[in-house]
């Protein structure tokens, strides 16, 4: 341990340079996470933050809301079926709208207050009630645009009163409003006239199962397809790309990790092998010299990391909030504890290089 520690303190500019670079590299990794996760939980709130636990979509829709048309008689048979405990109505309007502030992106859900498909992370008044179809309640980020509860929020020629807030429940980004299924529809007819006098339907179906039901043991009603929440949100255009895109890359900067790490103690290993060869010849063991090694990568790779975790977090605060980044502490611990795994496994490549050295190089001998 303490020729590990005067080795670092002598050769102070390379640790500084593996250093910087683990830094640079954890700092990237975890502004990739960020922006992965903001544009994943922005984009699926609506459905995790929800009550259900599957939603029955029209077969052409493949799993899109704004593309789904369900007839409303078809909440009535996905409700008869064994297993299925609630089935509710549910419609999807992307649209603008406008709050206290001005004009709103919004996506206004209708719901049926008490049934599947309602938010359940209100933190401030409450959901709409049965009947109540002058009120809604909206996302933190509508709050955050100058709502509160009791400002009017108006779609079109309707306009609904804020009577509570939920959170972490957007849609494809856009901030959300929770009202009924009466308002959402006048909304809809408002901003699209195109829908006026068509048969009555829903986007989807939101259904909650019993005890050991799920997604795949519903039968589907004729015309329809279910699908698990998860299954849903990852059907939201766009998401399951993005975030296998941006994983890919962080996966791909965690491997370039490792390979900095093992040629960094490469190149120390191979510059410091009459040194290695003089301390065997001397007595020390190979197990000792490698646990040197080991132990310098695991300090260098620490120190990097948090260098790194401290910068991502600074750059998360100065980042305007129209920026689709969240930096979670559960991404931010697992990415710091990749980081250094990936660089002691890299470091771990030098030694068979270590256990390779024979001390007679110490006294003039070759690299066996």
């Amino acid at each position: 341990m303490m020729l590990a520690f005067a080795e670092i303190k002598r050769a102070r500019g390379r640790f500084l340079s593996i250093i910087g670079a683990l830094a640079l590299i954890t700092f990237l990794v975890l502004t990739l996470s960020a922006l992965s996760d903001g544009l994943f939980y922005g984009s699926t709130g609506a459905y995790r933050s929800s009550n259900a636990d599957g939603y029955a979509y029209s077969t052409d829709a493949e799993g899109s809301l704004i593309r789904s048309r369900v007839p409303v008689a078809d909440a009535q048979k996905y409700g008869q079926i064994p297993g299925v405990t609630k089935a509710s109505g549910l419609g999807v309007l992307l649209t603008s709208g406008t709050g206290p502030n001005g004009e709103l992106d919004l996506a206004v859900f209708g719901v049926e207050p008490g049934g599947a498909g309602i938010p359940t992370t209100l933190t401030q008044g409450r959901l709409p009630n049965p009947g109540e179809d002058s009120a809604a309640a909206v996302d933190k980020t509508v709050v955050d645009k100058g709502a509160t509860i009791g400002s009017t929020i108006k779609v079109g020629d309707r306009s609904v009163t804020v009577v509570g807030v939920t959170q972490d429940s957007n849609y494809q980004l856009q901030p959300t409003i929770w009202t009924t299924i009466p308002t959402w529809r006048a909304m809809q007819a408002s901003v699209r006239p195109e829908t006026r006098g068509l048969p009555p339907n829903y986007s989807a179906i939101a259904l909650e199962f019993s005890n050991g039901t799920t997604a795949a043991s519903i039968p589907p009603v004729t015309g329809t397809s279910v699908l698990s929440t998860d299954e849903a949100a990852l059907a939201i255009p766009g998401v399951k790309e993005q975030r296998s895109t941006l994983n890919s890359i962080i996966y791909t900067t965690l491997l370039v990790a490792a390979l900095v790490v093992a040629l960094f103690f490469a190149l120390i290993v191979l510059e410091k092998r009459e040194l290695f060869a003089a301390l065997k010849a001397l007595g020390t063991s190979t197990r000792r010299l490698a646990n040197t090694v080991m132990t310098q990568a695991l300090v260098a790779s620490i120190i990097g990391v948090i260098i790194g975790v401290i910068a991502a977090r600074l750059l998360g605060l100065a980042l305007p909030a129209q920026v689709p980044t969240l930096f979670r502490t559960e991404s931010l611990i697992q990415i710091s504890i990749f980081t250094i795994v990936a660089s002691v496994i890299g470091a771990l490549f030098s030694l068979r290089r270590i256990a390779r050295i024979d001390p007679a190089t110490a006294l003039g001998g070759a690299l066996q």
